[in-house]
């Protein structure tokens, strides 16, 4: 049985972590700056997500006149599979968000700063005689505007705006304004109405119309956009040549605009950011769209629900525990037994009935210490070899002893001892290749590495909370510094803590870490809320980390078959449902692990892509990989394989060998 005392590692950095996720700059207190070894760290807080630092438009004074005279487009005219996204200075709020929903998926971009690149936007940064460098052109702001000297000019020059618009028309590019004042030459009519949906003030809810229905379909139609602490403007639609995408009491918050070059234009009359659910929910559709539904990429709904100590007990926090007790000192445990788990595969059976959880299953991280007689309770044996098939087995090490200072030839031990655990209980969905190890513990420890490394260990979990385990960049692991081969996935922990089992344990430890923070106790319903928002924007993203939870929350507590875990998700999914109609998955672990090193081996093997419009995609890549790519398909052979996920065809491609280039057809 394990000892160690762990509550500050799986709880308080959680803070740490999604604060550095998000590349804040939000300075720690003194007790949190010296790690995790005092109750006094967690005086920084829980994750709660920043106001966005929204801000009213103006419309720039020197923007040139649209062109009204049509360009007569180039002959096969080809361009590469790239973004370019414009911003004035680098500093709106809304290009986080526009990075980030690009760097979930994975799509390949350049950010030009107008106001730090010298030269300006010349023709040859964007195209050569019949090659456009760019398949899609994203502005931060639809006129780029910045000030200086108390007005408000754009960044751009009347020549740069005309080369870009110049560009879009002989091409064949689209364009997005993402952050737009509505005027006449973004498809707009009459005088704008600002609207600031920060809190307490009421948000602004939008909904799709039919056209809009098409560029998200991944949306809720049901649902709505609703749209909170951001600016908003609300002017109504051009009467020709508009296409209204979403709508507010009959004004487009969104609409695509075109022009008599043929150029178009997709305008978004609300501001963004990072952490934003109506963000959140536009960001794929809009790129879809921009680049016409065929992009290097691809974007996944996951759910990778790891459950910790599964078989051995843990520490638990009885409500009328005084708060700064030592967690590991309240003298109460806690270890599931056969009526838990059976209760939690009822669950899951139920939520794999639902359309959108049909793929969802636990990954029950094991140690198999528990499985022997030091337990008197037989129950959980029982129901484990019963209902084994039902969930995912990742080994935990045999006795969860931690890892940080451990011998090359105990750690070989402990993960041996378990994987014969593994094999005596007939663990059908369970691959020696992925390890979590105790507390996240041994991972810059040279003799646990070569053990874990010489007995087929390929995959890892970190800890997103700690900077040196978190993502470089969305979607992507890490290898390990000491043995390169095996990767370390990043995990994301939560405040569901790893020692609470019923709703009032949950609610007494978090009230006394966090009642300062939020200036009084909470509720279990508002502790449900906050977590599972928490856990919704790892949804909406496409965030592909799985998360940390422990087995005392499979408990039932009560009579209805309620347990923290299913309700927290129930939660979540609640949410979910509400906004996105895109199946969930949950990958093994080391199919996720496949997916991260397959995402690395892409950004990093020269891959160079060009459409020819309504003919193929022409790929090449310096170094073998294989190379996701939306809105084609290929035949599944050679190592290439094809899907269909949310209505979109997704490939696969293999590059068995250096310097290869593939062509591809378009549907």
């Amino acid at each position: 049985m394990k000892t160690q005392s762990r509550l500050q590692r799986v709880m308080i950095l959680v803070t740490l972590s999604f604060l550095l996720s998000l590349n804040l700059s939000t300075p720690l207190s003194s007790s949190a700056a010296r790690g995790p070894d005092s109750a006094t760290s967690l005086s920084q807080g829980p994750v709660e997500f920043p106001p966005a630092p929204s801000y009213p438009l103006q419309q720039s004074q020197d923007m040139p006149t649209q062109p009204t005279i049509a360009t007569t487009p180039v002959p096969n005219a080809t361009y590469n599979a790239r973004i370019l996204v414009i911003s004035a200075d680098g500093a709106e709020a809304d290009l986080p968000a526009i990075r980030q929903s690009l760097d979930y998926v994975g799509a390949p971009y350049d950010v030009y700063t107008a106001t730090l690149t010298p030269n300006g936007l010349t023709a040859s940064r964007l195209y050569t005689s019949t090659n456009g460098f760019y398949q899609g052109v994203i502005l931060t702001t639809s006129s780029l505007g910045i000030s200086d000297g108390g007005a408000y000019r754009s960044a751009l020059s009347p020549q740069e705006w005309q080369t870009l618009w110049n560009y879009e028309a002989i091409f064949g590019v689209r364009q997005v304004s993402w952050y737009t004042y509505p005027t006449p030459d973004y498809g707009f009519t009459g005088t704008p109405t600002p609207i600031d949906t920060t809190p307490p003030r009421s948000p602004l809810n939008g909904t799709l119309t039919t056209a809009g229905r098409i560029i998200f379909p991944y949306l809720n139609p049901l649902g709505q956009i609703s749209i909170k602490y951001s600016y908003t403007y609300r002017a109504s639609a051009a009467v020709s040549n508009t296409t209204t995408l979403i709508s507010s009491s009959n004004k487009p918050l969104a609409l695509i605009k075109t022009y008599p070059d043929g150029r178009e234009n997709l305008a978004m009359t609300f501001d963004s950011s990072p952490y934003l659910v109506h963000a959140l929910q536009v960001g794929y559709g809009v790129i879809t769209w921009v680049t016409r539904g065929v992009f290097i990429g691809e974007r996944h709904v996951y759910i990778g629900a790891q459950i910790d100590d599964v078989l051995i007990d843990d520490n638990v926090w009885p409500p009328t525990t005084a708060c700064g007790t030592d967690p590991e000192t309240t003298g109460v445990t806690y270890r599931i037994d056969g009526a838990d788990l059976q209760n939690v595969r009822s669950w899951q059976v139920a939520k794999r009935g639902q359309a959108m959880t049909g793929d969802l299953r636990f990954d029950m991280a094991f140690n198999g210490e528990g499985s022997t007689d030091i337990y008197s309770d037989t129950t959980l044996l029982t129901a484990t070899t019963q209902y084994q098939s039902d969930f995912g087995w990742i080994n935990h090490t045999y006795d969860h002893d931690v890892w940080t200072g451990m011998s090359y030839s105990n750690a070989r031990t402990e993960l041996s001892q378990n994987d014969a655990v593994a094999r005596l209980l007939g663990f059908t969905n369970y691959n020696r290749i992925n390890l979590i190890t105790p507390e996240i513990s041994g991972l810059d420890n040279r003799n646990t590495m070569r053990a874990a490394y010489a007995s087929g260990t390929k995959y890892v979990v970190g800890d997103t909370s700690r900077p040196t385990l978190d993502n470089p960049s969305p979607n992507i692991g890490i290898n390990n510094a000491l043995q390169p081969s095996i990767l370390i996935i990043p995990r994301h922990p939560n405040n569901l803590f790893y020692n609470v089992s019923t709703p009032d344990e949950w609610r007494a430890e978090y009230n006394c870490l966090y009642r300062s923070y939020w200036g009084r106790n909470l509720s279990y319903n508002e502790i449900l809320g906050k977590e599972s928002d928490v856990l919704l924007q790892y949804l909406l993203n496409g965030d592909m980390d799985p998360w940390m939870f422990h087995q005392p929350n499979l408990r039932k507590y009560n009579s209805s078959a309620r347990f923290l875990l299913g309700e927290l998700l129930d939660m979540t999914l609640d949410k979910y449902d509400n906004l996105f109609n895109l199946p969930i998955v949950s990958p093994t672990m080391d199919k996720l692990g496949e997916r991260m090193a397959n995402r690395m081996a892409s950004n990093a093997a020269g891959i160079t892509a060009t459409i020819h419009p309504g003919q193929s995609i022409v790929i090449h890549a310096a170094r073998a990989t294989t190379l996701a790519v939306t809105g084609v398909t290929v035949p599944n052979s050679g190592g290439s394989t094809s899907e269909t996920y949310g209505g979109q065809p997704i490939s696969y491609i293999k590059f068995t060998s250096n310097n290869q280039t593939k062509t591809i057809a378009l549907p």
